[in-house]
């Protein structure tokens, strides 16, 4: 026993730590790792084709558990790439069955065959598991096929029906004679994906791989089994691979296009598994309610499992709207269903073929779906606007089982200077809690006219529902307010979206100033003059004049008469000022000095003092 305790002790100490990448497969981790310039194109490139294939090959930092949704990107990549390939990666290039190659299965090992009761699909497969590539159920006899190989073959053709003969996409072309025959074909094999598509030299050739047990892959939702539910929607999602490689073969530019369809129609035909829960993102427990998960709050799985404490929980798509619409960075891709599920809700699910169908090699998927919405009088800009609020809202027939959108930050107390910057099609949300019974709270938007920034208020009401405002960013100071905040009044919390609209353009940069202030009713309070010099009562010179009022002038007789004769003869000739440019600089120029004083009493003494001194010299030698 001792020695054990020594051994585990040693072992525990000595041996370097490896880090804990809770959440991220290893292909994902890889282009973390070539990001940062710890791997060359190469290694990574052939470290992805391990995480796939061969797990244990890859260094202990990149190993994870968690399977890819889809390598068709992985493998698509390693073709077009390959002289780069190691010597032990070049079995890609192949079909699991070709002659040249024995990779795949291995050689003598049997791999038999299954045609589809519809006719379309050839299904190759091995009970030979010397090299893990056995399907599940396998017992050895040739005469008598798996269920996993039948149940596959019905999910197979019920794809073809509903995606190419009832929703009208493109069929995949006859290979015939590879793979044997005419019929489109399916391998199974061990890897650490769902699956992946290929083809040989096009798309007339495309061929689809999928994993032979779905052994420890993430939950589903299907009322029936989960091995099933991970079995239907891979041979959606992959059937749906092949009928996109049809209209283009452009697979990098439109990869998260064709990634956020493929999990789409997944959820269209078999609405029951909701396996694209796993990339949407988790539930969880808002304890704090600031709008984002914080470590130790409970979160909770798809099947609704809570998990307490300090457990991480992985970071998925409604955890990270900073990232553009067509982002591929750690698989956002397939979370971006959301917005295909949006468009089609909006729309019918006519939408989503009609923009494959403009997708073609001059056109890629943000330009197609942007041509399409102009064709329905719309634009991408002004839809992204609004799917950002719908995300807010999770107003979606699914939503329900989305987690909030994580907010950048929430605000109890007034007031706040929010500055940021957003790459295109991406948005930052915040949120901005009462601290009183009632007021008014006022947003200042600074410089965000360039046509590139949008945003929207959603306002909560304590009686349920929302009311919004988009914003019309006109001009270089843009003020809103939004009235009855508060605690006993009629909004319980405000949220405001900001956005980059752009479909290109990055970097896009954002102030906001947010701030507890007057009512506008509240006239008698306002200093009229100054605030139709500076264009606004918001402005930091007439909150100086303000302060200076409220603390100096009302304070003393003299002074409030003349604050009352003021407020009694301002009005009138502030509604002048207000018309003339000129005038209004020159009342800014006989203003600053009062201003500045009021800000910076002590200069303005020295200053005084300075010049009174210089004037009695001058009288003196005079």
């Amino acid at each position: 026993m001792k020695r054990l305790i020594f051994l585990f002790l040693f072992f525990a100490i000595c041996l370097p730590a490896v880090p804990s990448f809770a959440g991220e497969d290893s292909v994902m981790l890889l282009q973390k790792a070539f990001e940062r310039g710890e791997l060359s194109y190469q290694a990574a490139l052939n470290y992805k084709l391990y995480a796939v294939f061969s797990r244990n090959k890859l260094p202990r930092a990149y190993q994870s558990d968690i399977p890819v949704k889809s390598a068709t990107s992985i493998i698509m990549e390693a073709r077009q790439n390959k002289g780069l390939l190691f010597k032990d990666n070049e079995f890609i290039i192949f079909r699991p069955t070709d002659g040249d190659d024995t990779d795949y299965y291995g050689g003598g090992i049997a791999v038999w065959t299954y045609d589809s009761p519809g006719g379309h699909f050839k299904i190759h497969y091995t009970e030979n598991d010397s090299n893990g590539d056995a399907v599940y159920g396998s017992d050895g006899d040739q005469g008598t096929v798996p269920a996993y190989v039948t149940d596959l073959a019905g999910y197979l053709d019920n794809s073809w029906t509903e995606t190419v003969t009832i929703m009208g996409y493109a069929a995949p072309q006859s290979d015939d004679p590879a793979g044997g025959d005419s019929r489109l074909d399916v391998y199974l094999v061990n890897m650490n994906a769902f699956g992946y598509t290929s083809f040989d030299s096009g798309p007339s050739d495309v061929y689809i791989v999928i994993e032979n047990d779905f052994e420890g892959f993430p939950e589903n939702l299907d009322p029936v089994d989960q091995r099933k539910g991970a079995l239907k929607v891979t041979a959606v999602h992959e059937f749906f691979h092949a009928s996109q490689f049809q209209y283009t073969t452009n697979e990098a530019a439109n990869r998260w296009w064709m990634e956020a369809t493929g999990t789409w129609i997944e959820d269209i035909i078999y609405p029951e598994v909701k396996d694209y829960l796993n990339y949407t993102g988790f539930k969880y427990a808002d304890s704090n309610d600031n709008g984002k998960w914080d470590s130790g709050e409970t979160w909770y799985k798809i099947d609704g499992t809570a998990v307490a404490g300090t457990t991480s929980r992985p970071e998925r798509w409604f955890d990270r709207p900073q990232y553009s619409l067509d982002s591929t960075e750690a698989s956002h891709e397939y979370g971006t269903i959301v917005f295909a599920k949006y468009l089609s809700e909006k729309y019918g699910e006519g939408v989503i073929r009609s923009v494959w169908e403009r997708i073609d090699t001059d056109t890629i998927a943000l330009e197609a779906i942007s041509d399409e919405l102009l064709s329905r009088g719309t634009s991408l800009a002004a839809i992204f606007t609004v799917f950002q609020s719908a995300n807010y809202r999770r107003d979606y027939t699914d939503g329900g089982y989305y987690p909030l959108v994580r907010h950048e930050a929430t605000y109890a107390s007034y007031s706040w200077n929010i500055n940021g910057t957003l790459n295109h099609l991406s948005s930052h949300y915040y949120a901005f809690k009462p601290d009183v019974a009632s007021s008014n709270i006022t947003f200042a938007f600074h410089n965000m006219n360039s046509g590139q920034m949008a945003v929207r208020l959603i306002f909560s009401k304590f009686s349920g529902g929302y009311d919004e405002k988009e914003i019309t960013l006109d001009s270089p100071d843009v003020y809103y307010q939004m009235e009855r905040f508060g605690t006993d009044t009629t909004y319980s919390r405000a949220a405001m979206i900001v956005m980059n609209k752009s479909s290109s353009l990055d970097g896009s940069a954002y102030s906001i100033s947010v701030s507890r202030d007057i009512k506008e009713d509240d006239e008698d309070k306002r200093c009229f003059i100054a605030t139709a010099a500076y264009g606004s009562y918001l402005s930091e010179e007439v909150q100086v004049l303000r302060r200076f009022r409220d603390e100096c002038l009302l304070t003393n007789r003299a002074g409030r008469t003349f604050v009352r004769y003021y407020y009694e003869f301002s009005p009138s000739a502030a509604d002048y000022i207000s018309g003339h440019t000129t005038l209004k600089s020159i009342i800014r120029c006989m203003l600053a000095p009062v201003v500045y004083s009021i800000k910076y009493p002590l200069y303005a003494l020295i200053i005084c003092t300075i010049g009174a001194v210089i004037l009695m010299s001058t009288r003196k030698k005079s």
